[in-house]
């Protein structure tokens, strides 16, 4: 018997509530095993204590990206339920967005301007995004429809009506949404598979995503943020492997050093040895621990 998730939630003026799960973890759990497309359960270094689900194939593009984004402090997965009145109508509304996300406040602008969200999150952070304020980034992921099986065509006029009308009140649901989300201080976006995902292959994230739980002393840590500071905050990945200890050790730790931060590896594709590596904002409480590396580096 699945035991029932355990909710706080919180009142959004007279119109809406939104409940998050009081350990902090997915507010519901939609991978069961019934479902026709393709599903995934995934854990992540940058969230911890809580396995999570991805309902497609495109939300785990985008839960790859979450975390090798050195913009991307932590997120979730189905984090919460907003509730709310629906327009001109009896009854409410239920929304549970795929994703939350803290990211600096230039990340949002990225957006806005009309940067796809894959270049964006794989983009170096600009310097003065270390000054920025983090901001909270809800996402819904729209991808999963090009799994819709020739099984459920619409047979009659009256199941291409309701079919319509469903698309129309989802529709509805994500604008009334993504205002009172605007209202309350939280900023959203729509992930389009197309526009969003597909302008880069990301088949090689699954392989620096490998060694995002390797275990790295602070000695090489510092090791690399001295050789980063050294050259006025550029190298290569070539460089810094061989500074790492080669390849495959040194591959391994510069992936992990990625990860966490600490450097910034231009993942736009399968990275070569000159692929370019540079020194990255230090955001939230990367800034204590980049400071602790390089103490015990020249210690």
């Amino acid at each position: 018997m699945t035991k029932k998730i355990e909710v706080v939630q919180y009142q959004l003026g007279n119109h809406a509530v939104l409940k998050r799960a009081v350990d902090g973890g997915p507010i519901r759990f939609p991978v069961t095993g019934r479902k026709r497309n393709t599903t995934h359960i995934y854990t992540s270094t940058k969230v911890a204590n809580h396995i999570m689900p991805a309902e497609s194939d495109a939300e785990l593009e985008v839960a790859n990206l979450l975390d090798v984004s050195t913009s991307v402090i932590t997120y979730m997965a189905q984090p919460h339920t907003l509730e709310f009145a629906r327009i001109n109508d009896k009854g409410w509304w239920r929304y549970t967005p795929d994703f939350e996300v803290i990211v600096p406040r230039w990340f949002v602008r990225e957006l806005t301007k009309g940067t796809p969200f894959a270049v964006a999150a794989l983009k170096l952070p600009q310097a003065r995004a270390a000054a920025d304020d983090l901001v909270h980034l809800v996402l819904e992921v729209k991808g999963a429809s090009k799994y819709r099986s020739l099984g459920e065509a619409d047979r009659t006029e009256e199941q291409k009506a309701k079919r319509q009308a469903k698309k129309e009140d989802y529709a509805a649901k994500l604008v009334e949404a993504e205002s009172i989300y605007t209202e309350f201080g939280f900023h959203f976006y729509l992930v389009e598979d197309k526009r969003d995902l597909q302008c880069i292959n990301l088949a090689h994230l699954s392989s620096i995503l490998v060694d995002a739980e390797a275990i790295i002393s602070q000695e090489l840590k510092g090791r690399a943020v001295a050789h980063l500071q050294s050259c006025n905050g550029m190298s290569t990945y070539g460089q810094v492997i061989e500074l790492l200890g080669g390849s495959p050790y040194g591959r391994e730790a510069a992936n992990f050093l990625h990860t966490q931060g600490l450097i910034w590896i231009d993942l736009s594709e399968d990275p070569a040895l000159d692929a370019d590596v540079a020194m990255p904002p230090m955001l939230g409480n990367r800034r204590s621990l980049i400071s602790l590396s390089f103490c015990e580096e020249v210690a």
